[in-house]
C-alpha cells in the first residue's frame, strides 16, 4: 500500500516556493531587476517566478544552479528546510564562475556612465552605441585635419 506524503510546508505565501525565492533574493539584497541581469532572463520572467498562489511559473532547474552559484539557498527554495551546508554549497557552485579578463575594476566615471546605461531601453541603447562610435571614430581623425586656410586680403 503506497502512503500518501504531505508536503514539508502547507500555507502562506513565504512557505511557498516563489516565496522563498523572494526571500532568498532580498536575504541577499538583489532586487528583481539584478537577479533577473545575473540569470539571463528578464526582470518579468522573475516576478512570474515569484508570483505567489501557484500562478507563476516554475523556476526551472538550469536556472536555479545559476542561483546556487549567486549563494541562494536552494534545498530552501525547494522545500522549506534550510541547507546546513550552505557555505559550502555556495563554494562549490562559485567555483564555476567565469572570471573577468582584463582590469578588475572600472573606475568611477565608468561605472556611473554604465549604471545609466542599463537603465536605457533597447532602441535608447542602440542610439547610445552609435553616438559613442561617431564620438571615436571622429576623435581619431580629429588631430589630422589641416587648418583652415584664410583667404588673401585685397590690396587697396
Amino acid at each position: 500500500m503506497v502512503q500518501k506524503i504531505t508536503p514539508v510546508n502547507t500555507g502562506s505565501v513565504k512557505s511557498s516556493s516563489p516565496g522563498r525565492l523572494r526571500e532568498e533574493r532580498t536575504r541577499l539584497g538583489l532586487s528583481q531587476t539584478a537577479l533577473a541581469e545575473s540569470l539571463g532572463v528578464t526582470k518579468w520572467t522573475v516576478i512570474n517566478y515569484e508570483r505567489p498562489g501557484g500562478r507563476g511559473t516554475p523556476i526551472p532547474a538550469d536556472l536555479l544552479s545559476a542561483c546556487a552559484r549567486l549563494g541562494m539557498d536552494v534545498q530552501y527554495i525547494l522545500t522549506g528546510v534550510a541547507s546546513t551546508n550552505l557555505n559550502r554549497v555556495a563554494e562549490e557552485a562559485g567555483a564555476y564562475r567565469v572570471e573577468r579578463k582584463g582590469p578588475a575594476a572600472l573606475s568611477k566615471e565608468e561605472q556611473k556612465l554604465l549604471e545609466k546605461y542599463r537603465r536605457l531601453k533597447p532602441q535608447q541603447r542602440s542610439h547610445a552605441q552609435a553616438i559613442v562610435s561617431t564620438l571615436v571614430s571622429t576623435e581619431g581623425g580629429a588631430g589630422k585635419r589641416k587648418p583652415a586656410r584664410r583667404k588673401p586680403r585685397a590690396k587697396r
